[in-house]
């Protein structure tokens, strides 16, 4: 049973990722003060009950946390994505944001896809992706750097 909660444990990808592996999962949303004590009490005999909050804030209810959560969980679980290998390269897989992403055209509006990323030199595509991955999370996200 998962209580979005900000008295929670964070909810991260990792905690996505361990959810998407267990067979059953119930969302238990609280309004305003939360659920009674004594709900945890009793369920927590019957089912592992999880407190799990999204952030640093608090929100009226825990239908919106709990949406995010499923969308988080539900996008790992194996046929749910078409493209299983789109999983592989993306934000906090690991560890880093993502590299920033680029569609054709090869220009638009007088702005360039990187010349790297047309060349067709896998190995300097990932070295690329892996500098841009680096920089991006060193500008908005030090705190996931060791």
């Amino acid at each position: 049973m998962i209580v979005p909660s900000p008295a929670g444990e964070l909810f991260k990808q990792a905690t996505a990722q361990e959810l998407a592996q267990k067979e059953h999962l119930v969302f238990a949303c609280g309004r305003y003060e939360g659920i009674d004590q004594r709900v945890f009490d009793w369920a927590k005999d019957k089912a592992e009950v999880r407190l799990i909050s999204l952030g640093d804030y608090v929100l009226n209810g825990g239908e919106v946390a709990s949406l995010a959560m499923i969308e988080a969980i539900a996008r790992l679980i194996p046929g749910v994505i078409g493209n299983a290998e789109s999983l592989v390269e993306e934000s906090h897989s690991d560890g880093l944001l993502e590299y920033p992403s680029y569609t054709k055209p090869a220009v638009w509006r007088d702005l360039e896809v990187p010349e790297v990323l047309r060349g067709g030199n896998h190995a300097e595509i990932a070295k690329w992706r892996h500098e841009q991955s680096v920089s991006r999370t060193k500008a908005v996200r030090p705190d996931l750097l060791p």
